[in-house]
């Protein structure tokens, strides 16, 4: 049997609360607004989800730390392959 873990996540901390896009390419991608550019991130994706007033509370599948590249113009990305698109994630920075 696995080892489960669960975290407590302020709604303030997390930065994205979506699916994993698919690129081009096919591989995974998360697009975020450009002020996130630089930074690392920490991509959680939960196996079960408990929403409450002041945030959520996740049973974790899998963690992931990703750096935050540049994207386009006006915004940034983190890559991830193609085993993740489709599959939700919650973003929080590494350093908030």
């Amino acid at each position: 049997m696995a080892n489960l873990f669960s975290l407590k996540l302020n709604n303030k901390d997390i930065i994205y609360d979506d699916k994993v896009k698919k690129t081009y390419g096919g591989q995974g991608v998360v697009r975020l607004h450009d002020r996130f550019l630089g930074q690392r991130a920490y991509v959680v994706f939960p196996m079960q989800r408990e929403d409450s007033e002041d945030g959520v509370i996740v049973t974790v599948d899998e963690i992931l730390n990703r750096g935050i590249r540049p994207n386009n113009d006006h915004t940034s990305k983190i890559l991830l392959g193609k085993e993740y698109v489709g599959r939700r994630c919650l973003l929080v920075l590494q350093e908030a």
